[in-house]
């Protein structure tokens, strides 16, 4: 995948949808489908974002804390949603902030956005 075949509009909104401040816990099938689509954006992000962050100056503060955040993302995707409707709700807020890090860092978009 290439910066261009992103479509950054989908994923701010599927991100925006999955850190929104609830009064509720949706139906589990919701957060279902927002996980599966939360791991495809990520999968196409990561790529992306790992080349960006290896061009970093290795050895500084920057490069390391993106570079941890970015190993620990496989081992975010192989939890699952867990066995509760809050276990499901709370993973999938967790990616949504993953996925804004890989935007982020991706090089896709060059603005500055602030995490709602």
């Amino acid at each position: 995948m290439t910066v261009d075949d992103v479509d950054v509009c989908a994923i701010e909104k599927t991100i925006a949808r999955a850190v929104v401040k609830r009064t509720a816990l949706p139906p589990y099938e919701e957060l279902c489908e927002l996980h599966d689509v939360l791991v495809e954006h990520i999968k196409a992000l990561v790529p992306l974002a790992d080349k960006r962050i290896n061009r970093l100056n290795r050895g500084t503060v920057d490069w390391y804390q993106k570079r941890s955040r970015l190993d620990l993302i496989p081992h975010e995707l192989r939890q699952g949603l867990g066995s509760g409707l809050q276990s499901a709700d709370w993973h999938v807020r967790s990616l949504g902030y993953t996925c804004h890090f890989l935007l982020d860092n991706s090089g896709v978009t060059s603005d500055a956005r602030s995490m709602p």
